[in-house]
């Protein structure tokens, strides 16, 4: 249980956030020594590690749902005091979402390549991304375990495990990159394939590590093995109920995706590259507002399972101002050195210059990016998966879609044109969030 008194939540809301922001920075350098790694290999195999990474992204992404219902069960029942049913209903969760995993590792291996074509993806860079996107689809079964894992920590009150079973993790697949992608010692030069290879096997270490703490004896918040051996409808319905909002908003978002994708890979290797690029750079200023979208969540969560609900939206108001803070002056770095961050993978000139005006465009969405996801995180927190599901099919279809078929097909703008228009959709979902929260509904969902 928490310290929810308003005296210390700050410091509640902090201490939760610090490991998840070291987590999600710790993801997201994989992510850019990998791209750096990549970058060497030259403009092809970064194009076809880009698409097949934000394939595998976008469809994983779709059934994180199932992790944010499930941690919305569970922390609102460690709030009542609970924890029996927490761990029931976090069982029922990791059964749910490894099931999902396998359904999702499967259909990305028989469809993947076909996808890739669908989205008009040049093919020399089809054929090269069938080196890498096969074998990340295969153990993305393993991935999905480790979201709703470590999900179910966080809404415990434990961000410390995640944070550092991730950096476990990582230091071992920037360290298999290096060694399997260039062929260090006795290893083959295995190129991209190295690279999905030492992603793979990094998850596999991952699930060992957090299938340990999660059945360790003497752990505060454990699991025992009827948890998972046993299906508990009742569980399951609550979870599923909760997530199919989650679900569809998801879905729509990454047909969506889909769409914007094709848009932007009409542009040319050139564009799509840049794009991937600046898509790099924007992840690492993610990190902090994804903490504190974590920490708030959990705060919320716990806070009206004690019926406190003025703790959960003091926690929420709080949350969003540091996160305001922070980006903003994110934000002022990338208009100040640009070229700088994009520098560091190795780009050919035209790439470089398209994305650094990229980034420069990328800095207006950071303020209005950190308030959403802040607001629409506690909303989920609290279990109302409704009215984030709204505001992103509106944003989706309405906003994002239109604006890029006008900017960029319409107007003639390329790919700056994109990042113009994801700004403006930001800015106008955070507008539609910042009303839905004012309204409350958010505080009176049942579990």
């Amino acid at each position: 249980m928490l310290d929810l008194s308003r005296k210390r939540l700050n410091r509640t809301i902090l201490t939760l956030a610090w490991p998840a922001i070291l987590e999600n920075l710790m993801h997201t350098t994989v992510y850019i020594v990998d791209s750096i790694f990549i970058g060497t290999l030259g403009t092809l195999a970064f194009a076809a590690v880009g698409q097949s990474s934000m394939i595998l992204f976008t469809v994983v992404f779709v059934f994180y749902g199932i992790g944010v219902a499930t941690g919305a069960v569970v922390a609102r029942n460690l709030g009542r005091g609970d924890q029996k049913t927490a761990c029931e209903a976090a069982g029922q969760g990791i059964i749910l979402g490894t099931s999902i995993g396998l359904m999702v590792a499967a259909l990305g291996l028989m469809f993947g390549e076909d996808l890739m074509v669908f989205l008009g993806t040049e093919p020399e860079v089809v054929a090269r991304a069938q080196e890498y996107m096969p074998i990340v689809f295969a153990f993305s079964v393993l991935r999905l375990f480790i979201y709703t894992s470590s999900g179910i920590l966080r809404a415990a009150g434990d961000t410390k495990t995640p944070m550092w079973i991730t950096g476990i993790m990582n230091v071992y697949n920037i360290l298999a990159d290096w060694v399997l992608i260039f062929g260090i010692g006795p290893f083959p030069e295995l190129g991209i394939t190295g690279a999905a290879l030492a992603t793979g096997t990094a998850y596999v270490l991952g699930t060992v590590l957090l299938m340990y703490r999660l059945f360790r004896r003497h752990a505060r918040f454990r699991l025992c093995g009827s948890d998972i051996g046993n299906v508990r409808s009742e569980h399951l319905r609550t979870i599923i109920r909760i997530a199919v909002p989650n679900l569809g908003e998801q879905s729509v978002m990454q047909c969506a995706y889909f769409s914007f994708m094709w848009i932007v890979t009409s542009l040319g290797t050139t564009a799509l590259t840049a794009h991937f690029m600046t898509i790099r750079v924007e992840m690492v200023s993610f990190m902090p507002v994804f903490g504190l979208s974590m920490a708030v969540a959990t705060v919320v969560g716990q806070s009206l399972g004690a019926e406190r609900p003025e703790i959960a939206e003091l926690a929420v108001k709080k949350a969003a101002r540091i996160g305001l803070i922070a980006m903003s002056g994110l934000g002022l770095i990338f208009v100040a050195v640009p070229g700088l961050l994009v520098g560091i993978y190795s780009p050919s000139p035209e790439v470089y210059d398209l994305a650094v005006l990229c980034v420069r465009i990328a800095a207006l969405e950071l303020p209005t990016s950190a308030l959403l996801m802040i607001y629409t995180g506690a909303m989920r927190g609290a279990g109302d998966t409704v009215s984030p599901m709204l505001i992103s099919i509106f944003g989706a279809i309405f906003l994002r879609i239109g604006m890029m078929y006008v900017l960029v097909i319409e107007l003639g703008w390329g790919l700056p044109g994109v990042w113009y228009g994801t700004a403006l959709d930001w800015g106008i979902r955070l507008v539609i969030a910042w009303f839905l929260f004012r309204r409350g509904r958010w505080k009176r969902i049942k579990i």
